[in-house]
């Protein structure tokens, strides 16, 4: 009996930390990458992979940071909803939270819990230290501006439309 075609796997984006430095030298990582992947790896920081190159190299992103490297180990790690800079509202759970809304500044893998720690900055740009769950934190829609509309009341006299 004929197996069924299997359906291509959806391989991007994927979530994952570098808790060592993947492999000997830097020839893993695109030489104008050297310097950021030096600073900021190895880390618990959850990066996200984003597809890769016309050239073959996989694109990482933390935040507004891109970093491009070939394939490698890492550990991929389940992701919980939440991205850098996403808007959330720290949920009170029974007073043991303080509510806050903020964006998401940092996530952080916390291999004892076996989950993703956030640390969010606030809308007036103070970090809060704490680290939160995902269970913390509810999406909260960014606000809509609406252009301001006046309205200016009707002229009363022929003075003010230059009449008189």
């Amino acid at each position: 009996m004929p197996l069924d075609p299997l359906a291509p796997l959806k391989t991007d984006p994927k979530h994952g930390h570098f808790p060592w430095w993947p492999e000997e030298g830097d020839d893993w990582v695109h030489p104008e990458d050297v310097a950021t992947a030096r600073a900021m790896l190895p880390s618990p920081r959850v990066w996200r992979r984003d597809g890769e190159t016309s050239a073959g190299l996989v694109v990482m992103r933390y935040g507004e940071t891109r970093i491009r490297v070939r394939r490698t180990l890492w550990i991929t790690v389940e992701w919980e909803g939440y991205d850098l800079g996403d808007l959330v509202e720290v949920r009170p759970r029974g007073m043991t939270n303080e509510p806050h809304t903020g964006a998401i500044r940092e996530m952080h893998w916390d291999a004892h819990a076996g989950a993703i720690r956030y640390q969010l900055t606030l809308a007036d740009g103070t970090p809060l230290e704490r680290w939160f769950g995902a269970d913390d934190l509810k999406h909260v829609e960014p606000p809509v501006v609406e252009a301001e509309v006046r309205r200016e009341p009707p002229a009363e006299s022929g003075e003010e439309l230059g009449l008189a």
